[in-house]
């Protein structure tokens, strides 16, 4: 069977997956964080889009029995090969936006984390219902419409030297699809994304029937930190130093407070998604 361009997408950077650029490694550590505070009651775990296995195989070392789904069977073939001496780990290569091989409240716990959803584009909103259904509790993170818009602005005027019209439709509506252009083909290789504020979000997992834990950006200080690394340091430099501050543990804390009450409507990361929630089954 010939790959759709989506599987294609994610297969040629599952060898990169876990390298950890700019503001990577403190948004992974944050999500980790949440997840530890709420694995109480916790047995079965689902995790929706996840790559080479950041998060589900750790949890299965931790004893929980967890299932890893995702479309991509070069990042299946990764998490498998990391994964080789454990039995309670399972893994299904399957489309997020339809999780038809599982009942409603299947799992404990949902995770679907950074482009599952997004990347998505159209079918991000099917992607988010499906993990409602199916888990009592779901973690997910999402692309921030506050920072893709000056991301798409970056592209366009680095690559095409205009602003182009999909600079204010991400603005506005938070929406990118290859297929809405005719001069697209060299600004970006994505063909779809959706990404999302935070009042749009907390909303829609309101309609799913979710009673919704926590909803903000994820990462807004270090983007904001990484602003004045660039400045005073050389690229390799800037790798270096925060690598070295995200495995801080107060560092972590001050980042984590940052976003729940500083901004918690910021732009989150300036890699990896910037928004994060946490909603439960009522």
């Amino acid at each position: 069977m010939a790959l759709t361009e989506h599987e294609k997408f994610w297969n040629e950077i599952s060898q990169i997956e876990e390298v950890d650029y700019d503001d990577e490694m403190i948004n992974r550590l944050l999500r980790f964080k949440a997840i530890q505070c709420h694995l109480s009651g916790v047995h079965t775990i689902l995790d929706v889009g996840a790559a080479t296995g950041a998060y589900s195989i750790p949890l299965a070392r931790m004893g929980f029995d967890v299932v890893h789904l995702d479309l991509s069977d070069e990042m299946i073939k990764t998490a498998k090969e990391n994964a080789a001496d454990l039995d309670n780990i399972r893994f299904i290569e399957h489309d997020a936006s339809c999780l038809d091989v599982f009942g409603d409240d299947a799992f404990d716990l949902v995770l679907c984390f950074d482009g599952a959803i997004s990347f998505s584009g159209a079918k991000a909103g099917n992607v988010i219902s499906e993990i409602c259904r199916v888990g009592k509790k779901v973690m997910l993170s999402v692309s921030s419409k506050s920072c893709m818009t000056a991301t798409w602005l970056n592209y366009c005027l680095a690559k095409l030297n205009r602003i182009h019209p999909s600079v204010k439709d991400m603005m506005e509506t938070g929406y990118f699809s290859k297929e809405n252009y005719d001069d697209v083909d060299e600004l970006t290789s994505i063909t779809e994304l959706k990404a999302y504020d935070v009042d749009e979000l907390r909303e829609i997992l309101d309609k799913n029937g979710m009673n919704v834990l926590e909803c903000h950006s994820i990462g807004s200080l270090t983007h904001l930190y990484l602003l004045h690394l660039y400045r005073q340091n050389s690229k390799e430099e800037v790798h270096k130093k925060i690598n070295e501050i995200s495995t801080n543990k107060e560092f972590l804390e001050i980042c984590d407070y940052y976003d729940k009450y500083v901004m918690p409507s910021g732009m989150g990361s300036f890699r990896r998604a910037g928004i994060f929630a946490i909603a439960e089954k009522p």
